[in-house]
C-alpha cells in the first residue's frame, strides 16, 4: 500500500526534529559535564562541541530531506538559500530590525542602572564578525533546518499557530546551554529567552514566508540577531546577573513580532496551507 504524503510528511517531520534534538543534545553534553568539572575537557574542545551541536538542524535536514526526495529534493531545497530577490522592505527588515531592538533595549537598560550605551565592539570589526555569526554563530547551521520546519508544520495549520509552535520548539532545543556555565544561555531566565524566540520566530516565518520562502532572508535575520547581541552589553555575564537588560529586549522583540503578526498578510490569512499539496504527489 502507497503512503499518503501527508503521513510520509510527519514522519519526515518526526525525524527531523528526532535528528536535531539528539545530535545537537549529544555533543552539547561534553562541555554541559566539562564545565561542571564531571569531565575534564580543555576550554577548546568544549567549544569546538558546542559549534558542532549547534549544526545538527543543518544535519538534520539533510536527511530528512534526502528521505523525502533524494539529491533533487535537496538540490531544490538548497537553492531557496539563493534566492536574492527580496523586496526592499524585507531585506532592510532583515539587517535593521533587531540591531535597532538593541539599540533601544540597550537604551532602556543604560538607563535603568545597567552598563553605559556604547557599542561593545570597535565598529571596524563589524563586517568580520558578520561573517563569523553567519557561517558559526547560528545561522547556517540552523536555519535551513527551521524553515524544513515551517514548511512541514502549517500542513493544515494557519502560519501564526505554525510559527509560534516551531519557537517553542526552537527554545527547548536551546535548553542544554542553560546549564553549560558561562555560555549565554546560562546567564538568561528561560522564560525571558522563551519569549524571545517565539517573538524572533514569528519575525523570521514572516519573512520566509513574504520573500517566497527565501532562507536567504532568514540567514540573514539570525545573523543581526547574534550580531546584535555582540554589538550591545544586553546580558550581564557578571555574578550579579542583572536580567534586565535582555528582559527588555525579548519584551521589544515580542512587541515587533505582535505588530508584525497583526498587520502581515501572511498572519492575517484564515487559510491553512493542505495536509498534502498538489506540487508534491
Amino acid at each position: 500500500m502507497k503512503m499518503s504524503v501527508g503521513v510520509s510528511s510527519k514522519r519526515s517531520l518526526r525525524l527531523f526534529f528526532l535528528l536535531a534534538f539528539v545530535i545537537a543534545w549529544g555533543f552539547w553534553l561534553v562541555p554541559l559535564l566539562g564545565s561542571r568539572g564531571v569531565l575534564t575537557v580543555s576550554g577548546g574542545a568544549q567549544m569546538a562541541f558546542l559549534i558542532a551541536g549547534s549544526y545538527a538542524p543543518f544535519l538534520a535536514v539533510f536527511i530528512a530531506l534526502l528521505r523525502d526526495g533524494g539529491w533533487s529534493a535537496l538540490g531544490r531545497f538548497a537553492s531557496r538559500a539563493l534566492r536574492w530577490r527580496i523586496a526592499l522592505r524585507y531585506l532592510l527588515a532583515a539587517l535593521l530590525l533587531i540591531p535597532a531592538l538593541g539599540l533601544v533595549a540597550a537604551w532602556v537598560y543604560a538607563s535603568l542602572g545597567g552598563p553605559a550605551f556604547a557599542l561593545a565592539v570597535p565598529a571596524g570589526q563589524i563586517p568580520l564578525l558578520f561573517a563569523m555569526m553567519l557561517f558559526m554563530g547560528g545561522a547556517v547551521n540552523e536555519e535551513f533546518g527551521w524553515a524544513y520546519a515551517i514548511d512541514n508544520l502549517q500542513r493544515g495549520r494557519r502560519l501564526l499557530p505554525a510559527a509560534v509552535m516551531l519557537g517553542v520548539i526552537w527554545a527547548c532545543w536551546h535548553l542544554p546551554l542553560f546549564f553549560i556555565v558561562g555560555v549565554t544561555q546560562s546567564f538568561l531566565p528561560f522564560w525571558a529567552f522563551a519569549i524571545f524566540a517565539v517573538a524572533l520566530r514569528v519575525l523570521f516565518v514572516w519573512a520566509y514566508e513574504s520573500t517566497g520562502k527565501s532562507i536567504l532572508a532568514t540567514l540573514l535575520f539570525h545573523t543581526t540577531l547574534n550580531l546584535t547581541l555582540n554589538l550591545f552589553v544586553l546580558v550581564d555575564r557578571s555574578p550579579q546577573r542583572n536580567e534586565r537588560g535582555f528582559i527588555v529586549f525579548a519584551l521589544l522583540a515580542l512587541g515587533a513580532a505582535a505588530a508584525v503578526a497583526l498587520a502581515s498578510r501572511c498572519y492575517r490569512s484564515t487559510a491553512a496551507l493542505p495536509a498534502a499539496s498538489a506540487e508534491e504527489g
